[in-house]
């Protein structure tokens, strides 16, 4: 199905038809790529952390379509670790997920594992680090943290566990927050309502269970990360797919109006209509899986910032301030990405020196 906004950069445009055939919704692409246009749609998927996923297109392409032999081999090198990577990965969160059980926190996965199982290949989703929710709240995890680790130091949302050189594992006090102190209070409130379901919600894999969210609530949940992402460091079009993916399970109308009236409290509406935007558009998500109505002119904002940033807005050379200290490098950074965004979410924008300052003065104290 052919994308109705069309991208400056024709490769750009490519590259999603290369993804849609990996979701299935097309065979083929409209022309053939010579292997200067293989090689700058592989560069696009590494850049998107999309690699895996694009290889799945690849695979479902005619013969005469497929890239060279030799970036298809690089292509496929790359996949198949990903697929290892996944395998070892999926064995890790279940392993870190029972032994928080056995000392007697209740827990879930957010995002990544649980989320690679709504895609047709689940061990092709690039993986990232173990992000784990306990129950119990900020004053009992810090402390058990801090009895492990004492120089752990937290923010107001997490706390790393470095546990051992290569598992990166960060420990949820709570999933997610908000700038703005009315909305945040709306937001925790929503996640203290959904918390027991999401501790008893069982996913299970080809390596075992774990407990992972549940679709009502990453309805909310992965469109509030790819949000906050996109004021803290930049987004990538994985965070993108992986909510493609939670939207294409379909929910019934009471479901929407459900979701729609928290979108609504939390003020993630115009940004909901713009992540909409890019989904029709350009992953070919269908009318009735839409949760609300798409917004052109913020989704090709949206679209470009994305195009731009990659994967967690790493390629991303727009703010590049350097002074001395790298935290005050991230502030001076962090505050100029959040300034382009002020006539697109006021609110959340206005709100982010207040509650920068906040933080920096919470995370001295502890």
């Amino acid at each position: 199905m052919p994308a109705a906004t069309t991208l400056k950069d024709p490769i750009e445009e490519l590259f999603f038809h290369l993804i849609r055939c990996g979701i299935g919704k097309q065979r083929m692409l409209p022309h053939t790529p010579d292997e200067g246009d293989w090689q700058r749609l592989f560069d696009i998927a590494q850049k998107q952390a999309l690699t895996g996923f694009a290889y799945a297109g690849i695979e479902q392409l005619p013969r005469e379509q497929r890239p060279p032999k030799r970036i298809l081999l690089a292509w496929y090198t790359l996949s198949e670790q990903i697929k290892e990577q996944n395998i070892e990965l999926n064995k890790k969160s279940i392993a870190v997920a029972g032994k928080f059980t056995q000392i007697g926190f209740r827990n879930t996965l957010l995002k990544g594992q649980g989320l690679a199982q709504l895609y047709p290949h689940p061990s092709l989703r690039t993986p990232g680090d173990i992000d784990i929710w306990l129950e119990g709240g900020h004053e009992k995890i810090l402390k058990y943290v801090k009895r492990c680790f004492p120089n752990s130091k937290p923010t107001y949302h997490h706390v790393d566990f470095p546990v051992r050189k290569g598992l990166d594992i960060e420990i949820h006090f709570t999933p997610s927050w908000m700038h703005s102190p009315i909305k945040n209070n709306r937001l925790q409130k929503f996640l203290a309502h959904s918390a027991d379901e999401q501790f008893g919600n069982r996913i299970t894999t080809e390596e075992g269970c774990f407990t992972a969210p549940t679709l009502a609530f990453n309805r909310v949940y992965i469109l509030l990360h790819i949000y906050r992402h996109l004021f803290q460091e930049g987004i990538g079009l994985r965070q993108l797919l992986d909510y493609y993916f939670v939207l294409e399970q379909g929910f019934s109308q009471e479901e929407q109006e459900e979701c729609t009236k928290t979108l609504e409290l939390l003020g993630l509406k115009k940004f909901a209509a713009a992540t909409i935007y890019i989904l029709q558009e350009k992953f070919g998500l269908e009318g009735e899986k839409q949760l609300v109505a798409p917004d052109r002119k913020r989704g090709e904002f949206l679209l470009k910032e994305i195009m731009t940033a990659g994967n967690f807005g790493k390629y991303d050379n727009r703010y590049n301030i350097v002074p001395k200290e790298k935290e005050f490098k991230h502030f001076l950074n962090s505050i100029q990405r959040t300034t382009r965004l002020l006539f697109q979410y006021p609110d959340e924008t206005l709100w982010s020196p207040y509650f920068k300052i906040w933080h920096y003065i919470w995370r001295k104290r502890h």
